[in-house]
């Protein structure tokens, strides 16, 4: 069973000395939206958490391929075809190098898939592809928006993070400058927690 974001919300309250439910500060729906974008944080800083796999339909008589998934961040890797044998990670500077007309050489079974270089969704496939070629890839899928009782997925470990996250955007909208400055504390301590990652 994964994490529920109804657990650092919790967390959370106690924190920020906000449990009286006749007279909170800080609302359910306020507090459910931090968790959430905690959520889509963690995407960034810590990526593995939303690996998922995935196939991919190639299109037929081209080398330059794309995640189709709307929900998709980043491709991560593409183990092999379907069915089929593994397929390697290449560097375009090499291909470029050692054969320059690549882009032009006829379709066949992939080989190899090189990155794309500032574009975390599409990549090249070697040869270009034949019709019907499907991928096995894994990618970072976006989080879903949960509900508070809802089942993330996610291992609960991450209570204490998801806590600090929520904590630092409550406190963060209140002017008080102390507030302002355990915002920033456990903004710290919720990065920080991913750093040596």
């Amino acid at each position: 069973m994964g994490l529920k974001l109804s657990e650092p919300i919790a967390t959370a309250r106690g924190i920020l000395n906000d449990v009286v439910a006749t007279r909170y500060r800080y609302s359910d729906s306020d507090l459910l939206a931090y968790a959430n974008d905690c959520l889509s944080e963690l995407a960034e800083l810590a990526p593995y958490f939303f690996h998922t796999e995935g196939e991919v339909e190639c299109t037929a008589g081209q080398c330059l391929q794309q995640l189709p998934y709307d929900n998709a961040l980043a491709l991560v890797e593409i183990t092999g075809i379907k069915n089929g044998p593994a397929v390697h990670k290449g560097e375009r500077a090499a291909l470029d190098l050692f054969r320059p007309g690549w882009l032009q050489d006829a379709a066949g079974q992939a080989q190899n898939w090189l990155p794309v270089t500032d574009d975390r969704m599409r990549f090249f496939v070697y040869p270009k592809a034949p019709a019907g070629q499907v991928l096995k890839v894994i990618y970072i899928k976006a989080p879903d928006k949960y509900l508070a009782e809802a089942d993330t997925g996610l291992p609960p470990t991450l209570k204490p993070a998801v806590t600090d996250y929520i904590v630092a955007r409550a406190e963060g909208r209140d002017d008080e400058h102390i507030n302002s400055n355990r915002a920033a504390q456990f903004l710290s301590s919720f990065t920080q927690r991913f750093a040596k990652e």
